[in-house]
């Protein structure tokens, strides 16, 4: 592996992540309040084409962190475990968070991110490296 597919996937990783809190957050607003007024049901917001090309940005991240997900069910479970640990961390920028399901949490980590690459790249989430490189 690259160091650039390395980034790559770090990237990617990060974006599933995010993905993923998002996600769970919205089924537990979804659980306790409902997501429409009864009052306003049917009323759309007029949007503009700036709105438009957001909502298609955020349709396409999220169709990608699909198909990370399905990669990621793939893996073991301590390296499902490190690969959270490790975005945790990532993502609040401080290194606090570990998991004893991980192991040794680096290299499990890396040992992920190598299984992941095939898988990647597979799903067309990635591209093969050039043979220039």
């Amino acid at each position: 592996m690259t160091r650039e597919q390395s980034e790559q996937i770090e990237e990617l990783l990060l974006e599933w992540y995010r993905w993923q809190i998002r996600q769970s957050h919205a089924a537990t607003l979804a659980h306790f309040y409902r997501p429409e007024d009864r009052t306003c049901r049917g009323y759309e917001t007029p949007a503009n084409a700036e709105d438009d090309a957001q909502d298609s940005y955020q349709w396409a991240d999220d169709q990608q962190s699909e198909q990370v997900q399905l990669c990621v069910d793939a893996l073991t479970p301590e390296q499902r475990a490190a690969i959270s640990t490790s975005m945790r961390n990532k993502e609040s920028g401080r290194l606090v968070w570990t998991s004893g399901r991980a192991g040794d949490q680096h290299a499990t980590y890396q040992a992920a991110k190598s299984r992941l690459l095939p898988m990647l790249i597979a799903r067309h989430v990635m591209r093969e490296a050039s043979l220039s490189e």
